[in-house]
């Protein structure tokens, strides 16, 4: 089985230096994370420490990257830039509305054997809508009733059957909350941009 390549993400910083820093002001997180190519077996050392300038629209697509510091192999550094640039994040905001920005993100890409879980989830969008399904399900209710009711009631969210995916192609706070996920079990609502999702491993 190939290995997967995953990230672990050691300092995210905001470069909005032009904008006013105040309390109503959210950093950007990471969402959707595909990944990396292979590291080259040239590469003696164990992981790749990678420092990059990632430029975040509003929609939370990534615009442009900088890559400030690589692998040294331009092929596979030309490669991980052409990956970073898929990613999803949540859009910087300031006052609550989205904005514009660079960051500064410092990264170690190790290899760790792929991990394949059949999933199921359910998109919400709000908190409030999502922590009362959760407590329907806490409280023994079928996954189902919920996939039921948001298709009976699509204002209440989007069922998604995501089939078998490798968790690490998830960003580092969502693949937490699956890797310990047993078969049959559910997340907690995991805030996914301005939405919120809940997770069922599929048995």
């Amino acid at each position: 089985m190939k290995p997967s390549v995953i990230l672990i993400c050691l300092l995210f910083l905001s470069g909005c230096s032009s904008i006013q820093q105040t309390t109503n002001n959210h950093a950007p997180v990471l969402l959707v994370q595909y990944p990396f190519p292979s590291i080259p077996l040239s590469i003696s050392q164990p992981d790749v420490l990678l420092a990059t300038d990632i430029l975040i629209l509003e929609d939370g697509s990534v615009g442009d990257v900088k890559l400030q510091r690589g692998s040294g192999i331009k092929e596979w550094d030309s490669i991980a830039v052409a990956t970073i640039r898929t990613w999803e994040f949540t859009p910087m905001r300031v006052n609550n509305n989205p904005v514009t920005c660079w960051v500064h993100q410092k990264m170690r890409v190790r290899i760790a054997e792929p991990i394949f879980y059949s999933l199921s989830a359910v998109l919400f969008p709000s908190y409030e809508i999502a922590d009362s399904f959760y407590t329907y399900l806490a409280e023994g209710r079928k996954f189902e009733d919920v996939v039921n009711s948001v298709s009976q009631f699509p204002a209440l969210g989007k069922y998604m059957d995501l089939g078998e995916v490798d968790i690490h192609q998830y960003s580092e706070f969502i693949r937490n909350s699956l890797i310990n996920l047993s078969e049959g079990g559910f997340t907690k609502p995991i805030k996914y941009d301005d939405h919120y999702i809940i997770f069922k491993r599929v048995q």
